[in-house]
């Protein structure tokens, strides 16, 4: 699985590498258990890394069909595309107009970083993000490389030993 997934109550978070079926599959599954538990729809964050390669065009589809249970389970659906310049702003306007329609509105962000999500959800909803993001970032989920398939279906981040100037390794 191309993806690591970590939550908190009132928030899920998953890290994306090349995402296949399976991997939605347990991302919305995640989001429903936490909203669930919650007993109140919640926050979602995605990150994309740059070196991130796109998903194949039946994932897409599936992701597609999938936004119905997202948009009944989240308050609000943060992007954290990467990447600075015009090429990357141009994709975020894109996915962001893409994903639009079916959200609510004021519901479905593209954000460049975890610092844009901060200013688009309601204050009641920041002890959450602060929450998921101080998790994510105490995992280094917010600086890490896209997780690469591993053994037996399993996500593995690849690392670059302390200090190092050494590619990353898995």
């Amino acid at each position: 699985m191309a993806c690591e997934i970590i939550s908190v109550e009132g928030a899920v978070f998953a890290l994306w590498g090349k995402p296949t079926k399976a991997d939605l599959d347990r991302v919305i599954d995640r989001v429903e258990l936490i909203a669930h538990a919650t007993g109140r729809p919640i926050l979602y964050i995605t990150r994309v890394p740059m070196a991130a390669p796109p998903p194949d065009p039946e994932v897409r589809q599936y992701l597609n069909a999938l936004m119905p249970r997202f948009i009944k389970a989240c308050s609000s659906y943060h992007v954290l595309l990467e990447g600075s310049g015009f090429v990357s702003a141009i994709k975020r306007a894109i996915l962001a107009s893409l994903l639009q329609f079916g959200w609510r509105n004021g519901a479905f962000f593209v954000h460049e970083n975890e610092k844009g999500v901060f200013a688009k959800v309601e204050r009641t909803a920041r002890p959450d993000v602060e929450a998921i993001l101080e998790l994510a970032r105490s995992r280094g989920l917010l600086t890490a490389p896209p997780p690469e398939e591993g053994p037996f279906g399993q996500a593995k981040l690849a690392t670059r030993p302390a200090q190092s100037s050494h590619p990353l390794t898995p």
